[in-house]
């Protein structure tokens, strides 16, 4: 895939529950410490479905009224990270698709790095 494909597709990754939520919790620390609304913006694949997961932190939007942390998983919303672990993403396989979708991010191509096993293909 080439630098344009993934301009327009995605970042790919085959990760397990424990990098998935890393990657979460960077991204949301990150958006809380430079007071950014944009968090994580992800598709995960499960069962041949795809699914979109959105962070966004809110405490201190200018836009929005309600305040504070809203996850969506599809188009359903959850008030923390952990909620939404416990409610639709308790079951995870053992290892996983997600695809980046607004640009790519060091801790995950790390994580691909130094687990050359994980074929995107496979998944």
């Amino acid at each position: 895939m080439g630098f344009f494909d993934k301009l327009f597709h995605g970042f790919y990754y085959v990760v397990d529950e424990k990098a998935l939520k890393e990657y979460l919790e960077r991204e949301l620390n990150f958006s809380i410490e430079n007071s950014l609304e944009a968090s994580a913006n992800l598709n995960i694949y499960l069962n041949n479905e795809k699914h979109h997961i959105q962070v966004c932190n809110y405490a201190d939007s200018q836009f929005e009224k309600e305040k504070g942390l809203i996850v969506y998983y599809d188009k359903e919303e959850y008030k923390t990270l952990e909620e939404l672990y416990n409610s639709k993403l308790n079951n995870l396989p053992e290892y996983f698709k997600i695809e980046l979708i607004d640009m790519d991010n060091d801790f995950l191509k790390e994580y691909k790095k130094n687990h050359p096993e994980l074929n995107i293909e496979n998944y």
